[in-house]
């Protein structure tokens, strides 16, 4: 016997979509261009679903649309209902192919320089499936993850919201550089008075990196000029390339420039610039075949 709640026959998979999409934008009309409707249609379902649930979903703050307590219930319940509806549909499709969209989120570095690499041989080995990347900041992303904006979020700091799993991914390292006409790139080994006389170019406060690099200054309680804060990666190396200051940044993100003979790298044994790259998920989040291939895919 299959009991089926007829109270809720009529929310449509449709409707679910639209809330999602304007939970992920804060926009009815983002979340209409995005799913290619009108914005009137978009509206009209909107208020339907709110009007089957008995709740109001968002908080209107200016022209923004802000899930409320309600709303962020419903996320949660709506993303697996629609995670579960296109497992249903990939089970009974043909099942040597894989399809469907896959929204991942990732800190600079590794949105950057590591993440392209595993999207476009994951997209070669299943040619009828579609990855976007959104890159950002750690903080950025774990916001994502929690709100359920991404399907999957890789980061380079730390996680703490206790809705998310985090999982140990793959090894990264740090490396302090600068010009090779700067004063430190023909000194060879480096100390702390050395750098602290320096201007520095870093990140923003937020990313990953960032927080390495303070965890190590504040270890050895080294006080440091930062001339410069810039909110990506490429800006930073730009600009110590160009004598702008010195910085600390990925060995994986400063390839290109080391072999441009355009940076160097100042060596520092004092600091310990390892550390870990990271995967999240929310613990609520159902996990789609192409997400479980994806995974598979990037060895987690």
């Amino acid at each position: 016997l299959i009991y089926i709640n007829k109270n809720y026959m009529n929310i449509t998979l449709r409707q679910i979509e639209i809330f999602l999409a304007t939970a992920n934008s804060g926009s009815v009309s983002r979340a209409a261009l995005e799913l290619f409707i009108s914005q009137a249609a978009a509206s009209m379902s909107l208020k339907e679903f709110e009007a089957q649930l008995g709740e109001k979903l968002f908080d209107r703050v200016g022209k923004k649309l802000i899930l409320n307590e309600s709303g962020r219930a419903a996320v949660t319940m709506a993303a697996e209902v629609s995670g579960r509806a296109g497992e249903l549909a990939d089970y009974f499709a043909d099942r040597s192919h894989l399809s469907g969209n896959l929204i991942i989120g990732a800190s600079s570095t590794i949105g950057n320089y590591v993440l392209p690499e595993y999207a476009a041989s994951f997209i070669s080995h299943n040619p009828e499936t579609k990855v976007q990347l959104e890159v950002g900041n750690t903080e950025e992303i774990i916001e994502k993850v929690a709100g359920f904006a991404v399907d999957i979020g890789f980061i380079e700091g730390s996680c703490c919201e206790p809705e998310l799993e985090v999982v140990s991914w793959r090894d990264d390292e740090l490396a302090v550089f600068s010009a090779p006409q700067h004063t430190l790139a023909a000194a060879g080994s480096v100390g702390i008075a050395e750098l602290e006389s320096c201007n520095w170019v870093l990140r923003e406060k937020g990313s990953g990196t960032r927080e390495i690099f303070e965890n190590q200054i504040s270890r050895l309680s080294m006080t440091i000029n930062i001339a410069l804060e810039l909110g990506n990666t490429e800006a930073v190396k730009n600009a110590v390339s160009r004598g702008s200051g010195i910085s600390c940044l990925s060995h994986c993100a400063l390839q290109d420039l080391l072999k441009l003979g355009v940076i160097k790298l100042i060596d520092t044994p004092f600091f310990d610039l390892s550390r870990k790259f990271y995967l999240i998920i929310h613990r609520k989040k159902y996990k789609t075949r192409i997400l479980r291939s994806f995974l598979e895919h990037v060895g987690a």
